[in-house]
């Protein structure tokens, strides 16, 4: 089930977190200033940051409020500040990112790239023809 408001749907049950994604979930504090690190989190539960990463993206995508920076770790949202503050850095960062995404479209490797795909595409038309 979820609430609809102005068009934007939130759930409205209660996430079902895999046993591993609760423990990292309380170990996360509430409030940017008591930010835990990455290697933090890794340590105490013994895995690699990379399981920590996949595991705040899922909870993530689960909708549960969870924010980081790079210079202070992961953190729960206290307030619709912080919330706020969070979601405008995402967006600026991910906008950066796709204008890195569609200039390295048009590299020199990109190019050849383009030939190649229109080469062997071109010579896949002509065995068909044939």
């Amino acid at each position: 089930m979820t609430l609809n408001i102005n068009g934007v749907r939130f759930p409205t049950q209660r996430v079902k977190l895999s046993e591993f994604e609760a423990k990292v979930y309380k170990l996360i504090p509430v409030g940017k200033e008591n930010a835990v690190s990455l290697a933090y989190l890794a340590k105490t539960l013994n895995v690699d940051t990379r399981t920590i990463v996949s595991a705040v993206r899922r909870m993530r995508l689960k909708s549960l409020d969870i924010g980081s920076g790079r210079d202070v770790g992961y953190y729960r949202f206290k307030d619709p500040q912080e919330y706020a503050e969070w979601m405008a850095t995402y967006r600026k960062e991910e906008f950066e990112r796709s204008k890195v995404y569609e200039a390295m479209k048009r590299t020199p490797m990109a190019q050849k790239m383009t030939i190649i795909t229109n080469d062997s595409k071109e010579n896949k038309h002509e065995e068909i023809s044939n």
